[in-house]
């Protein structure tokens, strides 16, 4: 046999609920959460503008900790399948270059020339906007 509560019922119980008050655990476990939140405030990210390109538009997302290139975004819009296929392989070979070099200063990769150089213009006006120090070579 089932019971239904009437609407006015589940609002009272659900208002007795909400006045319960929380326990100092729980508020000690999300202040700590907090204050983490603020220590990892030291990351920057900066976001370089769409660059337009013949396959798409690229954009360079890149995160600075202390005075390194910590994490790179690529962002492209591809037009076409034969466009993802090939930025699907160059994407990575970008971060990976750039977190090497840690600077704009990286090869283009064969094949996907256009992407490439859509990329580091928008990650050198990133890198510029954020006042990165590039090493020196």
């Amino acid at each position: 046999m089932h019971r239904t509560i009437s609407a006015f019922l589940a609002a009272a119980a659900l208002a007795a609920v909400a006045a319960v008050p929380v326990n100092n655990a729980w508020a000690a476990t999300h202040a700590s959460a907090r204050v983490m939140k603020t220590a990892d405030s030291k990351l920057k990210k900066y976001k370089g503008p769409f660059v337009d390109m013949r396959w798409g538009p690229v954009r360079a997302t890149i995160t600075i900790k202390g005075k390194k290139l910590k994490s790179i975004g690529i962002a492209t819009s591809p037009e076409n399948f034969r466009s993802q296929l090939i930025d699907g392989q160059a994407v990575p070979l970008l971060k990976q270059e750039t977190l090497q070099a840690q600077s704009a200063n990286i090869d283009t990769v064969s094949g996907a020339t256009m992407t490439s150089e859509a990329y580091i213009e928008s990650l050198q006006a990133a890198i510029t906007k954020a006042h990165f120090k590039t090493p020196q070579s």
